[in-house]
């Protein structure tokens, strides 16, 4: 396939965001700035906890594309993927969805997203000559079906300290209802380390890298990676951007200007021991499988975390229980 896509996977909170900026302005790139999710508006099936979806035959791609649009016409909220609001032009793009019926395939549906895109926001520019860089959190789960539609497709997969990232997540499902639900941040995370073991031992064209890597040597992960999908480095790769202007980034600690290692070891004050020991006793092949270091089990777990409901205390602590 000429011109063959480039797909960014990994679980919320990752650094999937940071990676795709750092491509934003890479001039033989053409990157998608939002998660279109659109093998889930294709009906597929999804397991991750947060996008989790039953199958689907009845669906019109068009119109769960214009929905997903809208909402991130109307987001505000910086921790998300990113934020569009007041940005991305909608009126000719809805008039376009509107006619557009029966798209059932993947290659369909990114080539209409990909010729979407200059109407949606003009200064992005046409596509024509260039990959098309996407990222949804889901589509590690996708990647073999995504592998069998586009054979020629790079994809990215970017994995976070286990650690870290339960903390990143429970963080940003916080902001809004409390502390949550832990399964769910427990779930998400499993899943992607899941399809990353199988997706890896089977697509040729798939690289791992840890955010941690990317946060402390950019230009040296950043050059394996521009190998990695045989395009020239480009010094516009140290520079996260979106729409090729300057990012702050959506992470949990706040706006960040360019890359920085800052924050990594952060996640040592705000772990409850209740999330820890969840990590140690559930994910040591993870931590072992990327050289991350294991923990000891922590005492305190029976503690309420901050913003922890009565209900959810208890739901959280017999769910360490039911993975034992």
């Amino acid at each position: 396939m000429k011109n063959p896509p480039v797909f960014i996977l990994g679980s919320h909170k990752s650094g999937t965001s940071l990676l795709r900026s750092l491509l934003d302005s890479h001039p033989e790139l053409y990157v998608i700035p939002f998660e279109t999710h659109f093998m889930a508006s294709l009906g597929r099936w999804v397991q991750y906890s947060y996008r989790r979806q039953t199958p689907n035959e009845n669906f019109e791609f068009s119109e769960i594309l214009l929905e997903t649009l809208k909402k991130y016409s109307n987001s505000k909220d910086r921790q998300t993927d990113v934020v569009l609001s007041n940005i991305l032009d909608l009126k000719n793009a809805t008039d376009i969805l509107e006619k557009e019926k029966g798209i059932k395939s993947p290659k369909d549906a990114l080539q209409l997203i990909r010729d979407l895109m200059p109407l949606l926001l003009p200064e992005l520019g046409d596509a024509r000559g260039k990959r098309v860089v996407e990222k949804s959190v889901e589509h590690a789960e996708m990647a073999m079906e995504l592998y069998h539609c586009f054979p020629d497709a790079h994809f990215i997969h970017i994995v976070k300290n286990p650690y870290a990232n339960f903390v990143a997540l429970r963080k940003f499902k916080s902001k809004d209802q409390g502390y949550p639900l832990i399964n769910k941040v427990y779930d998400s995370l499993e899943n992607g380390y899941f399809f990353l073991d199988k997706n890896k031992k089977i697509i040729p064209n798939y690289k791992v890298l840890r955010y941690e890597d990317l946060a402390r040597d950019p230009k040296q992960i950043m050059t394996e990676v521009s190998n990695f999908l045989d395009i020239k480095f480009d010094k516009n790769m140290l520079e996260p951007t979106v729409l090729s202007k300057p990012w702050s980034g959506n992470s949990a600690y706040g706006s960040i200007n360019g890359i920085s290692s800052k924050y990594i070891d952060n996640w040592k004050n705000e772990i409850h021991p209740n999330e820890a020991n969840l990590v140690t006793k559930n994910l040591s092949h993870v931590l072992q499988s990327f050289g991350y270091e294991k923990q000891t089990i922590l005492k305190g777990r029976w503690r309420p975390a901050k913003g922890e409901s009565l209900i959810r205390f208890l739901y959280n602590r017999f769910y360490s229980f039911y993975l034992r």
